[in-house]
Formats: structure tokens, sequence, C-alpha cells
């Protein structure tokens, strides 16, 4: 008797269409924030929509572990993982803590403040003992680097800070940010930030939980049955791929100090990869609009279209976490809801939608294909449209 409204409740819970309208909300949400430069995701309705996000994702994992066997392992870390990132996500954001220090020469400071002026007292101080700086030939900075005294009553640590190289002390990640700009080569203070996570390691395991569960289901479509799909979608998205970013990369020089980073290439060239096998996904979906149901490419389409979308998906969340680990050592947390970032999560939302749409309604290949175009839209607002946003200004993105 007891167990009757729990299993309604569940079932309620992990009906097909409560992860659609889920997701569905969640993009609206999004969707106003990327254009409007509205802080959404501070509302009440966005957490609470984070919320049904989750618990979705909790019954989800905890269904599949009563029935466990391997074929699920895919399914369990990535639906565990991304329920970590959210709710680490959300716990952090209350207790989270990004400040800025103006160091002087020779001075000690434990004054800073945070993105609206206020000012609060560091437990420990920090004081500049030199700063050097090498520029480009245009005069733009290549790389800048302090040497610092981080000092908490008797404990003292002497390091040198460079962009992409924080120092943890005292339970604070310390990052070397800007510098006076008005007098370069001799600058009067030097810009750092503290950053005080208390859930930054469980945000880790949570990423790299996802992290395994993506590059699981990768493997496991590398191992298709149809083997002549998987061959089409590696060598056209390549080729897509190599043909539309090239030009751009080709022509990458004097990269700022920033972009200096072990995470380049790799964030680059998956997101290179997603959009070459998501660009076949919307290539195919044209196709069968414009086809009646049964003709063939030389390839079966609906297969072809669901490995391309399904494999674009994982390489897209890959490079999201990538981009994540790689914002977290050059500017202090995961994720800052920037422009560019915002958008990136509404094409993974989008393309995560079309997914569901696709489990929970096989035999509608049309309406699937109308979603994979709406979606591929979404992701050219991440590549480039955003350029033409007033937000972009304030955008971290902008180089």
């Amino acid at each position: 008797m007891n167990k009757k409204p729990i299993t309604t409740v569940a079932n309620l819970i992990l009906h097909k269409n409560t992860t659609l309208i889920a997701i569905v909300v969640l993009l609206i949400l999004l969707i106003i924030e990327g254009f409007t430069g509205i802080p959404v995701h501070k509302s009440i309705v966005f957490f609470l929509s984070i919320s049904v996000l989750m618990l979705i994702l909790a019954f989800a994992v905890l269904k599949r572990m009563s029935g466990f066997s391997l074929k699920n392992t895919a399914f369990l870390l990535t639906h565990a993982g991304l329920f970590m990132v959210l709710l680490f996500g959300c716990l952090g954001s209350l207790q989270f803590q990004k400040l800025y220090v103006r160091t002087f020469h020779g001075v000690t400071e434990n004054i800073a403040f945070d993105d609206d002026s206020s000012v609060y007292q560091l437990p420990f101080q920090i004081t500049l003992k030199n700063f050097e700086a090498e520029f480009y030939d245009n005069h733009q900075p290549k790389s800048y680097k302090a040497e610092i005294m981080l000092k908490d009553g008797d404990t003292e640590k002497q390091v040198v800070l460079a962009v992409n190289h924080p120092v943890r002390f005292m339970g604070y990640d310390v990052y070397l940010s800007s510098y006076d700009r008005r007098n370069p080569n001799n600058p009067d203070f030097v810009l750092f930030i503290t950053v005080y996570d208390p859930y930054v390691y469980a945000k880790y395991f949570g990423i790299i939980v996802l992290l395994m569960g993506l590059f699981l289901y990768i493997c496991t479509l590398s191992f298709s049955k149809n083997r002549l799909v998987s061959l089409f979608i590696a060598l056209f998205g390549l080729g897509f791929s190599y043909m539309v970013f090239s030009p751009y990369l080709f022509k990458v020089k004097n990269l700022v100090p920033a972009l200096q980073s072990l995470w380049f290439v790799p964030h680059i060239a998956v997101y290179m990869f997603a959009y070459g096998a998501l660009a076949v996904a919307c290539l195919l979906s044209i196709y069968t609009i414009c086809t009646r149901r049964g003709e063939k490419f030389f390839v079966p389409t609906e297969l072809a279209t669901y490995f391309s979308l399904k494999l674009g998906t994982c390489l897209m969340g890959i490079g999201l976490l990538f981009g994540a680990l790689w914002a977290k050592i050059a500017w202090g947390n995961f994720w800052s809801f920037d422009l560019k970032e915002t958008w990136a999560a509404i094409a993974w939302f989008a393309f995560l939608g079309v997914l569901h749409f696709k489990y929970a309604y096989k035999n509608r290949p049309k309406t699937l294909a109308i979603l994979v175009i709406i979606a591929f839209l979404l992701l050219q607002m991440c590549w480039f449209g955003v350029n033409y946003l007033p937000e972009v200004l304030k955008s971290l993105h902008r180089y």
C-alpha cells in the first residue's frame, strides 16, 4: 500500500514527456538570457527548472541501478555525472566568492572587492615582489607573471603566478588577472583574483564522471553494427570540420596569455568534430524532409542521422566540459553564464532534447528532422551569432 504513491510519483517524474518539458523550459529561460542579457539564471524559476531536471536525473539513475547491467554503464555515468555537476554547481554558488585584489609593488594588501564594488577583508595578505611582461611586435601582451608573497600569520608562501597557472593557499585559489595597462612595461599595480569555492573538488569529480560517460558512449558508437554508417559519418564530419575551421586555425597567431593553455587544442578540436557530425545530422535531416519515408541515400538515412546526432552531442558535451576546466584555471570559475557559455549550453541542451525526443517517439522521422535543424540553427548562434548581440562586449570570450 505504501509503495503505490512512491511508484506513481516515480512514473510521473520518469515519464517521457516530463524530461522533454523540463529541457524545453530550461531552454526557454536560457534563450531569454542569451538574447537579452537579463540574469535569468539567478531567478527562482531557473532554480526550480534545474531542480526538476536534477530530480529526473536522480530517479533515472536509481531506476537503472536497480537492474544494473554493463550495457547501462554509459547511461549511469552520464546521468549521474550531470546530476553531480548541476547539484554541486548550485550548492557551490551559495558559498562561491570571487574577489579582486589590486596590489602595488612592495605593498602588502588584504583588502579586496567584488563585481559590485563591495569591500572585503581577506584572511591572508598578498605582497607583490616583482612583475614581468613580454609583448608581441604589435604591443599586445605575450605573457606576464608576478612574484608574490602570500602570508597568513606565521604561514608564508612565495610563488610566481602566471595566467592559467593559479596557486592554492589557505583554501583559496589565487590568480593573476591583469595589470596597469597605462604603463605596461612598469605597471603601478597588478590585479589578482582570489576564489573561494568549497565544492571545487566535488565539481571536478562530477565533471570527470560525466566525461567518462560521454567517452564511453562514443566508444559504443564506434562498434556500431552498421560500419558503413560509422565510416560515412567519420569521413564526412572530418572533411566538413577541416573545410570550415582550418582557415581560422591556420590564421591563429599572437595568442593572448589566456589562450596559451594546454586546453586550447583539445577544446577547439573536439568542438570542430562535434560541429562536423552535427552538420551531417542537419544535412541528412533536410534530405529526410525533402524525400518520402523509406527512400535511402547511399547509407540508411534514419540510422545515419541518429548516429551523427549522438556522436556530435557527445563530442559537444566533451568540448563544453573541456572549456569549463579551462575556465577554472584561467578565470577562477567553471561557469560564469558568459554570453558564449550561455549559448553553448543552449545548443547542447537543444541536442539533448532532440535525442530524448528520438528515444520517446521512435517513429517520427520528419518531426525529428525538423528538431535537428532547429537545434543546429541554435548552434550557429553559439558559433558566430553571438558576435552580433550587444552583450558580446561584456564577454570573456571576446578576443
